[in-house]
């Protein structure tokens, strides 16, 4: 299965795209915010090196100055 984002400018196009959607009997969703912000953080993580990893003392003290 493939997964394509659209993203609609105004009102008239997601109802437009939505419209086409049922007609065609094609599964859609819209995504709220927290879909968003879910997917981005998810993205983050899969690029986080945790190799780079730095002593919790140490990132506490400059959090602290």
């Amino acid at each position: 299965m493939e997964t394509i984002l659209i993203q609609a400018n105004n009102e008239k196009e997601m109802k437009l795209v939505q419209s086409f959607l049922r007609q065609h009997k094609i599964k859609g969703r819209v995504l709220s915010d927290e879909d968003k912000e879910d997917i981005v953080l998810g993205k983050l993580m899969q690029e986080t090196d945790y190799n780079e990893l730095i002593d919790t003392n140490t990132f506490l003290s400059k959090l602290r100055s």
